[in-house]
């Protein structure tokens, strides 16, 4: 009788459309560098925010100045080690606490001025900053949580800063390694926030000498305005030795208002 045979054949070609169909599921490799990249990025972002809701609570129930709410600060910045500095902020600006020890100076300050710090005070929500420069001396982003009294009445907010490459280095570094991609992320504005080209954080590509082809001022508005998308673009090596044609694929991370666009690169004529 042909039964088995028949019944082998089914068994592997069953074995094999579903193979196939796995497959197709699958996103490209370059896909998954951005959709783990994007995750990576928000998951950080979100464990900050807990922890300083959970700061912001113990210095609402013992006050902005306590040992309780200072020990509470400490430990978020132990609990996220990329972390610079933290402030607390009264609902008039006045900065009230500063950890570690080395920002000391800041206390006292009034900060109301600052725009985030306006921001913080009129939105009295979690917010994400955009990059700028700290009172405590550095550029970087801050994430801000309101501090509410046992009665609800609004204190002011425990500010949580770092330098955003330290953040998202921990997330993208793992990610690309021993692969031909490369990585940057930017703010809507322009400001590179990222990259696995070191020098080329902190510029920003619309207004940089180096990015002035209407090549690239094309892919980089692209992106700035699109939350996702692909392209190709040329623009030099990682060596700065030649120029390459490039393919980029771009998705959106951030969390309580802010957007960073990351841009998974690779070279196709390398």
């Amino acid at each position: 009788m042909r039964i088995p045979f028949i019944i082998t054949a089914l068994v592997v070609a069953v074995a094999v459309f579903g193979a196939g169909c796995t497959g197709e599921s699958q996103p490209p490799p370059e896909e998954t560098v951005l959709q783990e990249a994007v995750a990576g990025v928000n998951s950080e972002l979100e464990s900050v925010r807990a922890s300083a809701g959970e700061s912001a609570r113990i210095l609402g129930e013992a006050g902005l100045t306590s040992a309780a709410g200072r020990g509470a600060v400490q430990q978020v910045m132990l609990d996220h080690p990329y972390t610079e500095s933290t402030l607390v902020v009264t609902k008039d600006g006045i900065v009230v606490m500063a950890v570690p020890d080395n920002y000391a100076g800041t206390v006292g300050s009034d900060i109301s001025s600052h725009l985030e710090t306006g921001r913080s005070v009129r939105e009295q929500a979690p917010l994400v900053s955009e990059v700028f420069p700290l009172a405590e001396g550095y550029a970087g982003v801050a994430q801000s949580y309101p501090v509410f009294g046992e009665g609800g009445e609004y204190l002011g907010f425990v500010s949580i800063a770092c330098r955003p490459e330290s953040l998202i280095e921990r997330v993208v570094g793992p990610l690309i390694e021993g692969t031909p991609y490369d990585v940057w992320m930017v703010q809507t504005d322009g400001v590179v926030i990222y990259d696995t080209t070191r020098e080329e954080i902190g510029k920003n590509l619309f207004s940089d000498p180096a990015y002035r082809s209407p090549e690239l001022q094309e892919a980089f508005s692209r992106i700035a305005a699109e939350p996702a998308g692909s392209l190709a673009y040329s623009f030099w090596d990682t060596n700065w030795t030649r120029n390459v044609e490039k393919v980029a694929v771009w998705g959106t991370a951030g969390i309580d208002g802010t957007e960073w666009r990351v841009v998974v690169t690779w070279s196709v004529d390398a």
